[in-house]
């Protein structure tokens, strides 16, 4: 277990069990409140990956689109365009935020929830959509227990009689998907579908139809997210080296794009923020 602050709040990062390492990115931990949960709404920016979140000691997360709100304490959350427009704030009823988010790989979408990416992205879906009703009682089993290594050998457990049970088809799409988080220098979609032998439309179709994002947003929330990791662990680092390291054009490529996203420069927002905005995606407090 590696451990980390966020603000305030402090989070253990788990590496899951080999045999669930195809499916499982990580486990966050998440213990105590950082005071800007508290006071304000916040955007929790996308990462290019599923995630499912349990929350404890009846925390809850309000969720706040098209002037509606909906509240939940477990939830599974799809890939979110960079511009897809909700708020989101805690609801800690006097006591500790306290949770576990599991980020999935994408064969773990198909194969944990047997569902495909599409059918998610750009949503917030409780445990009782899809007939996770095996979710909700997870979610109360791990809450009940006391001791970490007991909710993540529950967790696991869990994960593994799913994969076992769900004969789910793996989507041609991820082999391009796992291929990009290992690429580096530009991220064109003329590029990607180059290395693959793919004309331009027939990426921009697998795409659309198998991720419900275009190639380009999705490679754009890839560059976005390695820049902001990057500048949350090294704030520090030179701008040619980051660009060069996220794949972008330019220096200007990298600041006109930061700014549309933050609202604010990278200078300014690191300022602001005091390098605490990334966790497992980039947070942007109001």
């Amino acid at each position: 277990m590696d451990e980390h602050y966020f603000g305030d709040m402090r989070f253990l990062e788990v590496s899951p069990p080999i045999a669930l390492k195809p499916f499982v990115n990580r486990y966050y931990l998440y213990e105590n409140l950082d005071e800007r949960f508290r006071r304000c709404s916040f955007r929790a920016l996308p990462n290019g990956m599923v995630e499912i979140v349990l929350l404890f000691n009846n925390n809850r997360v309000i969720f706040i689109t098209n002037r509606q709100k909906v509240v939940l304490s477990g939830f599974i959350a799809g890939i979110f365009e960079l511009n897809h427009s909700m708020k989101l704030k805690v609801e800690v009823n006097g006591k500790p935020l306290r949770g576990i988010s599991v980020l999935l790989t994408h064969l773990g979408v198909n194969r944990i929830l047997g569902v495909n990416l599409c059918e998610l992205t750009n949503k917030v879906i409780e445990f009782s959509s899809f007939g996770w009703a095996a979710l909700s009682r997870l979610h109360h089993d791990v809450m009940e227990m006391e001791e970490t290594r007991e909710k993540l050998k529950n967790l696991n457990d869990f994960f593994l009689s799913q994969i076992t049970a769900n004969r789910h088809a793996s989507q041609r799409i991820l082999i391009v998907l796992n291929h990009l988080e290992h690429m580096s220098g530009p991220l064109t979609v003329e590029r990607v579908a180059g290395e693959f032998s793919l004309s331009y439309k027939s990426l921009y179709r697998m795409f659309v139809e198998e991720v419900g994002l275009t190639p380009k947003m999705y490679l754009k929330i890839l560059r976005f997210n390695l820049a902001c990791r990057i500048l949350s662990r090294q704030p520090s680092v030179s701008w040619a080296d980051l660009v060069d390291r996220c794949g972008y054009y330019d220096q200007s490529h990298f600041i006109h794009e930061f700014k549309a996203i933050m609202k604010k420069s990278p200078l300014r927002y690191l300022k602001s923020s005091r390098g605490s905005f990334y966790l497992n995606r980039p947070y942007v407090f109001r």
